[in-house]
């Protein structure tokens, strides 16, 4: 049963949206169930238009309670795939998330306050794996970075000097489908599969599948 936890203390950088769309690509090949942490409920409300657009809904989980989450992540059918879009805010529920994933995603932008939201992140990271035992790390993806850019020397070189980072060598760009997309319930394979970024966005799936985690 591997839990996929997209997850960063900082808002904006497109949790959500990812989870979203990882959560849609992967049901058509696999059981998967996706827990919304995020106060605003986005995945949920991605969701709601998606069944109202006709489109076969995911299976969305709310959690409020600490006792619960728990319970879920040890019962859960060990052949489901649980998606998980945590807050943008530092929580024991994100944290319980963080800690129980099979994979970790965190997505970042190439702007310089991402370092900012980076370090605190790491220092919550840090403190999860002294207080567990076990070191935690996440993998990091580019996102919504700017169609133009070519360069991300300060950021990846952020990345690369924690212990708590791996980068992934995906990027996905700023594009207009991304937000197309959602507003029609589709994840932007299904607005567009060969749109850049549909193409985009599979290569980040296909980076998560080859670590394993749709092995179980």
């Amino acid at each position: 049963m591997p839990i996929i936890t997209v997850s960063h203390q900082k808002g904006g950088v497109g949790k959500s949206t990812l989870a979203y769309n990882i959560a849609v690509e992967l049901s058509k090949k696999y059981p998967v169930e996706v827990v919304d942490l995020d106060v605003q409920e986005t995945v949920s409300s991605y969701n709601r238009i998606r069944k109202l657009m006709g489109q076969e809904g995911l299976n969305v989980k709310i959690f409020t309670s600490d006792d619960d989450l728990l319970y879920y992540y040890n019962n859960v059918d060990e052949k489901t795939i649980v998606v998980v879009d945590s807050g943008g805010f530092d929580s024991a529920l994100n944290r319980l998330s963080i800690l129980a994933a099979d994979f970790l995603l965190t997505p970042v932008s190439s702007e310089f306050t991402e370092l900012l939201g980076l370090e605190k992140y790491k220092q919550i990271l840090e403190q999860i794996s002294i207080q567990s035992g076990n070191k935690v790390i996440t993998n990091v993806v580019l996102n919504k970075i700017n169609p133009s850019q070519k360069h991300f020397d300060e950021i990846v070189d952020f990345i690369n000097e924690s212990p708590y980072f791996i980068k992934l060598n995906s990027i996905l760009r700023r594009r207009v489908d991304f937000a197309n997309s959602v507003a029609h319930g589709f994840s932007v394979n299904e607005l567009d599969a060969t749109s850049e970024s549909a193409k985009e966005f599979n290569q980040l799936l296909q980076e998560i599948i080859d670590k394993g985690i749709t092995n179980g």
